[in-house]
């Protein structure tokens, strides 16, 4: 017998195109540049915890990139060996594979990534470490740039890790999935800030990091914030809100949860109150894994009975074995994990049915749907009421208002919550008249409509009635209640 050794080491260009094929959308990809972030500042708390997100539309393609604040990397042969873990700080940058496989994603072409980073021995020695395309097997260089032969790429000037990379216009617009029509290069843009909003607030909210998102386009560029995304609670199911301590599997994990129905957010994506926004939200540490799951902890199918159903799930465990596992692009939990399971009969014990919503109880959407059918036939013929009228679209956006009214020379625009209104809802409505005075139609009057409005609101009222607008005109509000309308709510 003779032994043969079968020289079986991969081929770099098949192995690039093979991980990439994890990732749904760019925005699946930077959430895993984040994770990586969020890990390392989680690891090494820093005065500073910034992560920094830019755009550049470059026509064909977008070019990207993404700079943090952290302690830079100290192990780079670790950070792109696939599968490597020596230096694993979090359970978020657990599997070894995700920068690798984001990149991947992102230039499946393997030519126009770029990997810069900064630790603290470098910035005593002004230095930084550059690794760049192409990946290869075993031979991947790594370059040690001396700062006055050239400078940081990026716009931090401590440790940190700065990304690049080219993606096609393809790639960026998955920033739009699930969304109707065509929008522009910024509104894909801020689509991605509410996810990053979405999947990042329990960290957000812990001012864990801060995010900033900046694009440029035609011309124009803007830097936005990213706020946490937090649904609008109208009430509470049993058991309520609370914290608990369980097993699921590896010993005890804290578990902190809310049983609730929620209201019809203003977001584009997420807590909407329908079908595709509703049910059982699941986060590990903070970080969103799974939303949307019904079927799975009921057992029964879908309805829009159900669409007010709103119940997060927040697992919290430094101890990896403790938690359910996730894919390895991170974009969800392993189906058929026992530990998931574990979780989902949790749900159920504490919510054995999903309330149903039957009391005919109408929401903000039909309340002025009827506000509006109610205008149609009390107005002469050939003036317009509108529930989707869109303003600023002389900017390239489409902001869509309330109510739109038009007869007789007069332009009336409404802004509404179905039960009380907040100082935000006053600058909805003056945003609404901004973008209408930007359109060139000239608004004569605004209408702050709900069930009612506490004192804060009637002085930010008072107070904008006093300014002028964009035009020089001033603004004119009012507030109403929906009765004074002629519509019967609250029942």
């Amino acid at each position: 017998m003779t032994n043969e050794l079968l020289h079986n080491l991969p081929h770099s260009d098949e192995v690039w195109r093979g991980i990439g094929g994890h990732f749904d959308s760019l925005s699946q990809v930077l959430c895993e540049f984040v994770d990586n972030s969020i890990a390392n500042l989680l690891a090494n708390q820093g005065a500073a915890r910034n992560i920094a997100i830019n755009f550049k539309d470059q026509g064909q393609t977008v070019r990207v990139t993404m700079e943090d604040t952290g302690s830079g990397i100290e192990d780079l042969a670790n950070a792109f060996r696939l599968g490597g873990k020596d230096q694993q700080k979090n359970p978020l940058n657990e599997h070894g594979f995700g920068m690798k496989h984001a990149l991947a994603s992102a230039n499946p072409e393997n030519n126009s990534w770029i990997v810069c980073t900064r630790t603290n021995s470098d910035l005593t020695q002004r230095q930084f470490k550059r690794i760049q395309y192409p990946y290869k097997i075993n031979e991947l260089p790594a370059f040690t740039i001396k700062e006055d032969s050239e400078h940081w790429p990026g716009q931090f000037h401590g440790t940190g890790t700065h990304i690049e990379f080219s993606t096609s216009k393809a790639m960026f617009n998955t920033l739009r999935q699930g969304i109707q029509g065509n929008p522009n290069f910024g509104t894909c843009v801020r689509y991605l800030i509410e996810d990053l909003g979405f999947v990042y607030s329990g960290l957000i909210e812990r001012n864990v990091a801060s995010f900033s998102v900046t694009w440029e386009s035609s011309g124009s560029s803007e830097t936005l914030p990213v706020e946490a995304v937090r649904p609008e609670i109208e009430s509470y199911y049993h058991p309520g809100q609370g914290t608990e301590q369980i097993d699921l599997g590896g010993g005890n994990v804290k578990i902190h949860f809310t049983f609730a129905s929620m209201k019809e957010g203003r977001h584009k994506k997420y807590y909407k109150r329908n079908m595709s926004s509703s049910g059982l939200e699941i986060r590990i540490n903070g970080r969103a894994l799974e939303h949307n799951i019904f079927k799975e902890v009921w057992q029964r199918e879908r309805h829009n009975m159900f669409n007010h159903l709103l119940v997060m799930v927040n697992i919290e465990s430094s101890q990896k074995d403790r938690l359910p596992s996730t894919r390895t692009s991170k974009n969800g939990i392993r189906q058929g994990d026992p530990m998931l399971e574990q979780l989902l009969g949790w749900v159920r014990t504490k919510m054995p049915d999903p309330p149903k919503d039957l009391q005919g109880d109408p929401r903000e959407v039909d309340l002025f749907e009827e506000l509006a059918k109610a205008k149609r036939i009390h107005l002469p013929p050939n003036n317009i009421v509108n529930t989707e009228q869109l303003v600023f679209k002389t900017i390239g956006e489409r902001v869509r208002v309330d109510l739109y009214v038009s007869y007789g020379g007069q332009v009336i625009i409404y802004e509404g919550k179905k039960e009380s209104t907040t100082v935000q809802d006053v600058y909805q409505l003056a945003m609404y008249w901004d973008g209408a005075s930007l359109d060139g139609v000239r608004p004569t009057l605004g209408i702050l409509i709900a069930s009612e409005h506490p004192e804060s609101v009637k002085t930010m009222i008072d107070h904008l009635n006093s300014m002028r607008d964009a035009t020089g005109e001033p603004y004119k509000f009012q507030m109403k209640l929906w009765r004074d309308e002629g519509i019967d709510y609250p029942r």
